[in-house]
């Protein structure tokens, strides 16, 4: 076989190569401003979760619970819920950063509450601490206390630092899957970075960007 034949062989191979992945991707639909995560841990046991596993829309988000904008956007993710309500499941994971001194305490404090049942009970006050300006350890015990959880084991699991190994592992797995800040959060796969508005908004360019209830009603068309 000739060198020009075989060029002409290679050349060929990879046009239909191309068309076959145009073919193919003409029939995904990309929600706006995401794009495909492939190595992120799809939701399990582990997880907190809000919601069914077999809701067609998964939502993933990676939060610090000393972080402001993550305070913001847990109101965000409320609506998500009320409005979607049976179609979407959410699951929470700790993405605790290093400008944030009680961020890894109250990680551990959560995952304390869950052991008793109260996780998303803890986490709502755990960001109305954060909105208050009161994030310590004497507060998330308070907060334990007000929940109506035994306040001995709370405080033995928080204390000996029981979490922080999976605190530790979910901020890595974060790291690997692209998270570089919160709130971060993953939709079917796509990343969407940034504490994103339930409702359309405009971009600091001007320009004007999906918010998440255009984005999660595009992936239940």
């Amino acid at each position: 076989m000739s060198k020009q034949t075989k060029t002409i062989l290679i050349i060929t191979a990879i046009i239909i190569v191309a068309a076959g992945l145009i073919y193919f991707n003409r029939g995904v639909k990309l929600p706006a401003g995401g794009s495909f995560v492939g190595n992120l841990r799809q939701i399990d046991s582990t997880d907190h979760i809000d919601g069914q596993l077999n809701a067609p829309v998964k939502m993933i988000i990676y939060s610090d619970f000393e972080c402001p904008f993550c305070a913001d956007f847990s109101q965000t993710v409320k609506q998500i819920k009320e409005y979607f309500g049976e179609k979407i499941v959410v699951a929470f994971r700790h993405y605790p950063l290093p400008g944030h001194p009680d961020a890894v305490t109250a990680a551990q404090a959560s995952e304390c509450a869950a052991e008793q049942g109260k996780f998303w009970q803890l986490h709502d006050k755990l960001f109305e601490d954060n909105l208050a300006g009161r994030m310590s350890l004497v507060q998330f015990k308070l907060d334990a206390a007000d929940l109506g959880l035994n306040q001995g084991q709370f405080n033995q699991c928080l204390d000996s630092g029981k979490y922080a190994g999976k605190v530790a592992d979910e901020k890595a797995e974060g790291d690997k899957a692209g998270v570089t800040g919160t709130p971060t959060s993953f939709i079917n796969g796509f990343i969407y970075p940034g504490a994103y508005p339930f409702e359309d908004f405009t971009g600091s360019d001007g320009r004007p960007e999906k918010g998440m209830k255009s984005i999660i009603s595009g992936l239940l068309k």
